[in-house]
Formats: C-alpha cells, sequence, structure tokens
C-alpha cells in the first residue's frame, strides 16, 4: 500500500509543480505574475505558456481519476499489492504527459493519457473482479 499511496502523494504535487514553471514563463512572457486574475493573464501568453497552464489543469483532473480509482479499490477491500504496477504506470505516464504537452506533441500526449485512463480502469476492474 505504500508504494501506491507514494504515487498519489507524488501526483498531488505535480500540479504545483507546474504552477511554479508556469509562474516563470508568466514573468518573462509578460513582465509579471497577475495573482489576482491568473485566468485572464494566462490567455495573453503564448501558445509555450498556455499549454503549461493547461497541463498544470490537466493533473488536476489526472487526480480525480487515480484518487476515484484508489477509493474504488479501498472500498472493494482489494490488496494494494496487485495494483502497485497499474499505480506505477500511472504516475510515469502523468511525469511524462506535462513534457509532450508543453512541447506541443498532440498524439503523443493522447496515447500518454489513454495509458493512464487503461491503467485506472485495470484498477476498477481488479475491484470488481474481487467482489463478484
Amino acid at each position: 500500500m505504500r508504494l501506491v499511496l507514494a504515487c498519489f502523494a507524488t501526483l498531488l504535487v505535480l500540479p504545483y509543480l507546474l504552477a511554479a514553471c508556469g509562474s516563470v514563463v508568466r514573468k518573462r512572457q509578460l513582465g509579471r505574475v497577475d495573482n489576482l486574475n491568473p485566468r485572464q493573464q494566462a490567455a495573453q501568453l503564448n501558445s509555450f505558456g498556455q499549454r503549461i497552464y493547461a497541463a498544470q489543469q490537466n493533473a488536476w483532473e489526472a487526480i480525480i481519476l487515480f484518487a476515484g480509482s484508489l477509493l474504488i479499490a479501498q472500498l472493494a477491500g482489494l490488496d494494494f499489492q496487485l495494483i502497485q504496477i497499474p499505480a506505477l504506470l500511472f504516475l510515469a505516464t502523468r511525469l511524462v504527459h506535462p513534457v509532450v504537452y508543453v512541447y506541443g506533441l498532440a498524439t503523443l500526449r493522447s496515447l500518454v493519457m489513454a495509458v493512464a485512463w487503461a491503467s485506472c480502469i485495470y484498477i476498477v476492474v481488479q475491484a470488481f473482479t474481487l467482489t463478484i
């Protein structure tokens, strides 16, 4: 269980790291970070800056998917030893995702997200298989 929780904890830090990168880009491109109106400022960024912002938003969304999968696994009483590999795979894809997102590799980004999604589906299927 510890490894799966470590994956989850790492995922929780990722959006904040992306926010820090985004702040650096905002400062470089726009001269300052507008903390009062960050979404309006993000719209003023060039495509590179906008993709960093979008990758940060997507990282938050991915946490929800993974957390939901883990919750289902926990409620089903699934042994977390059985989902270490899919949890690590999900983490790996989520670490690669912002890189391919920022550099505009859309097809690879979609493939990476599909693998992450499949990892969560595997966890949920394992939980349902246990309860049948």
